[in-house]
Parts: C-alpha cells; structure tokens; sequence
C-alpha cells in the first residue's frame, strides 16, 4: 500500500485524519472503564480493507487482491464466567447488547450486535478445541471503529476479526492446559498463517450465519491475514495467499480514496440475488466454482496489453454465451437475470491475474518508461473493473460515476468502486501532487448537486488484526 504524505484539508475537500494507534487505544481503554467500571485485559484492533480488484468472485473461486488500510476497528475486553457476552460501541451509544452466549441462533439477534455475538457462535460451531470457547466463558467488550461504515471498506470484517482475537486471547485462561492444546494456542500472532486462515473462516460463517450477509471470505481473510504495505492475492479455490509488494508512492503515485457518503446494505436483496445468478452458472456447467470454468493461467504473460486486452474480451464472451446456454438448457427456458451479471465474474475473475503478472513485472522492473507503462495498465485494468460493475453487474450509482469521472478528468490512471457497490467508495491511483485539485473538484461536485459531502481519506501502509494492549 502506499504512503501518501500529509494531506492538509483544503477549502473544497474535508480530509479525514489518520487514526493515530497509541490514542485509539488509549481512547477505548478509557471508555471501556467508563462503560463497566474497571480495567480491561486488553485492547485488540482490526483493519478495514482495499481490494484493489476481484469484486463479486470470491464466492466463485476467483482471485482478490485486497490490502489493509490504516483504518481500524478496536476493541477493549476483559473476560468473565458466567457465559454472558456484553458488548457496547461507541458508535452505538445507550446501546449495550447482552446475551448468553450458550443462547446465541440465526435469526435471533439484528444489528450491529450480530457482527459480534456471531463470531463467538461461530468460533463453537467450527473452531476446533482450541478455538472453541470454554463452557461458561464470557466477555465484556468495548467497540470503537474507525473504518468508515457503509463505505465499501469492510467495517463489518474489522469488527469480526479484532471480535475473534479478543474472544480467543480472553478464553485462554479458562481453557484447561490452553498453550498445551495445540501449537496455534502459542502463536495468535499474524505470523500463523494457520490459525488466522481458521478464524477467517469462522468469521466467514458468523457472517453468512448470524448477520445474514451472503459474503465469500475476501473480507475476513484481508483482515486477519494481510501482511503490512503490502497487497494479498487470495485464490478462492483453497483460500491459498500471495504477498505482492504495492508502492506506487516509488513513482510519485498514490491511492485517492474518496468515501462517496452514499452508504451501501448488502444485505438487501441486490447482493444476494447477483451471487445467486453467478453461481447457478458454475451449476449448470457442472464446476463447483466458476472459475473452473477459465484456463489454469490468466496471466497473458509477455503479451502486449492491447493484444491481451482482446483475448480477455473473446474468452469472456465465449464463457458467458456457454454459461447463459448452460442455463437455459438445464431450466428450459432463459434465465431471468441479466447475462451482464454473468459476465462480470467472468470479466473480474480475468483482469485480477494479469494485474498480478503487472504488479510481479513492477518488482523486477527498475527502467522508468517501463514502469510508467505498467502503471498504465494497471490504472487500465482498474477502470476496466468500473465499466464492468457500472454496465453489466449495474451496481454503481450516479454519485460514484460522476467521481469516477473526475478523478480520469483529473490524471487518474485509473478508478474503481470499491467493494459491492450500490454506493460506499471509490478508489483511484494518480499522481501524489493532483491529489488535492482532484479532491476539491470532486466536493465542488457534490456541493453543486446537492449530495452528501464526500469524505476524502488518507492513505499509509496497514497490518493484519492484531493484539494492541495487554494488561500487566
């Protein structure tokens, strides 16, 4: 990920601070005394996430190339045992949640609370024994989120990975020989890879479960298993990983992340029913992922991108003509959703491996118009994206279109929704010194039209969840 410098605010753009770690942690710790009364063991922290390119696939098998961000979900806790889970947020004040934690079932709990009281059924309904939480083993836990809610950067998966880390460091002591259990007890750090790919999996479940958000995994997994600066290729197939090194910031690039302010809700219908099409594909052509259905390589290697730019487009459509026919042969009449749907996880799950192949080209590249024209491309790639979620999946908006617009007006080499769409983020990657004109011009925009101000946030390196505090 790259480091931007300082952004000042600006007449135009209202910039968001960079949480600083040592304050959000002593913040928490102060309100978690003042919500129960006493010292927490500990404070636990969680990144949001900027998945630079791979949307809708991950249910499908597909690659995502997703990065933490500097902008985190922290929670203070302290255990109890008497098997009551209690929790509060700061952004939910006089709103402290309690429940049994033996009691917890889909479908009994709404809210933010879901998020939470999800992650420790889910941890005793898949963890294993070392991850499953002990008989009567509770926890008091205070939430403050820095992750902007409903803006596409994954607010729900930073509080269900910090959630996990806390639930698992607190139950440790009620555990009978808990270091002994297994060697993942020792090491909950994000150096075991092991342990942090299981409870992705448990938050994935907690997700899909308890909060009834039909997600694949990208999330949870960029949150819990990211490595600091750098971007994660996640193979969806076995959930296998790729640290790639990202540093725009090396050619006087940046990411511009603007928060359109037009919060989206996944759980509405619109997501679900767009999955639900894509993998009835993988159905009827009798793969258990889509992406069985494209050749082992995606790269292009060494092949110009113009040229792989056609051959990406000729094998889109051929896989989505055979999946719509697929379809219409097993039901008997056409499907009665978009074929743009189809094609878009088609189109996404091609564009993620040749960006991989621009990235791994960018490391062993030190020629200056050589690396110019790979950023190229990967802008390219990321407007590519846009165009795709926008025309065929039809999950962009006019607020996001019309910032699209601008950041390309401005000198973007590329821009994209970030996560599901139907509002929430867009991303861009520009030159470091357009950061700012951009930005003003963009809340120009929307003073103009009436919408929602924008919210405009800086970019440095972020790191995987994480302990943050612990007690003496």
């Amino acid at each position: 990920m790259t480091s931007s410098p300082e952004i000042s605010p600006s007449l135009g753009a209202h910039w968001e601070s960079l949480p600083d770690d040592a304050q959000e942690i002593e913040r928490v710790r102060a309100s978690f005394i003042s919500a129960y009364g006493y010292e927490p063991e500990g404070v636990w922290s969680a990144p949001g996430r900027l998945n630079l390119l791979g949307e809708y696939i991950d249910f499908l098998g597909g690659t995502c190339l997703p990065m933490p961000l500097p902008y985190r979900t922290y929670i203070a806790g302290s255990a109890r045992t008497d098997g009551v889970l209690r929790a509060a947020s700061a952004q939910m004040p006089a709103d402290t949640r309690t429940v049994m934690i033996s009691d917890i079932v889909p479908g009994q709990l709404k809210g933010w609370f879901t998020y939470v009281a999800g992650v420790a059924w889910a941890m005793n309904q898949e963890g294993g024994r070392d991850i499953a939480l002990p008989e009567h083993f509770g926890a008091d836990l205070y939430i403050n989120s820095r992750v902007p809610v409903g803006g596409g950067l994954s607010s729900s998966a930073a509080l269900e990975a910090s959630t996990a880390l806390a639930l698992l460091d607190l139950s440790c002591p009620q555990r009978e020989n808990c270091v002994e259990i297994d060697r993942a007890a020792q090491d909950r750090s994000a150096a075991n890879d092991a342990l942090r790919a299981r409870l992705a999996q448990v938050c994935i479940n907690a997700e899909n479960t308890i909060a009834g958000a039909q997600t694949g995994g990208l999330d949870q997994s960029a949150a819990l298993r990211s490595l600091p600066g750098q971007a994660l290729a996640i193979d969806f197939r076995d959930f296998s990983i790729e640290p790639l090194h990202v540093a725009p910031e090396q050619d006087g690039l940046a990411w511009l992340v603007i928060d359109t302010n037009t919060p989206h809700e996944l759980i509405d219908g619109g997501f679900a029913a767009r999955r639900a099409a894509s993998e009835s594909a993988s159905h009827a052509l009798g793969y258990s992922f889509l992406r069985r259905a494209l050749p082992e390589d995606l790269s292009f290697a060494d092949v110009p991108e113009r040229e792989a730019k056609a051959q990406r487009a000729n094998r889109v459509d051929s896989c989505t003509n055979a999946a719509m026919l697929a379809l219409e042969d097993a039901e008997g009449t056409p499907p009665d959703f978009p074929r743009g749907w189809v094609r878009h996880a088609f189109h996404d799950m091609m564009l993620v491996p040749r960006a991989i192949y621009v990235l791994k080209a960018l490391e062993t590249t030190a020629e200056p118009q050589e690396r110019q024209k790979l950023y190229k491309e990967l802008g390219h790639l990321l407007t590519e994206s846009f165009v795709s979620m926008r025309d065929e999946l039809r999950v962009s908006r006019v607020e996001i279109d019309e910032t699209v617009r601008l950041c390309l007006e401005h000198g973007a080499l590329g821009a994209r929704i970030v996560g599901g769409g139907f509002g929430g983020a867009v991303m861009a990657l520009m030159p470091q010194e357009l950061l700012e004109s951009t930005a003003d011009a963009i809340a120009h925009l929307y003073a103009s039209c009436g919408w929602a101000p924008p919210r405009f946030l800086p970019m440095r390196a972020g790191y995987a969840a994480d302990i943050a505090y612990k007690r003496d």
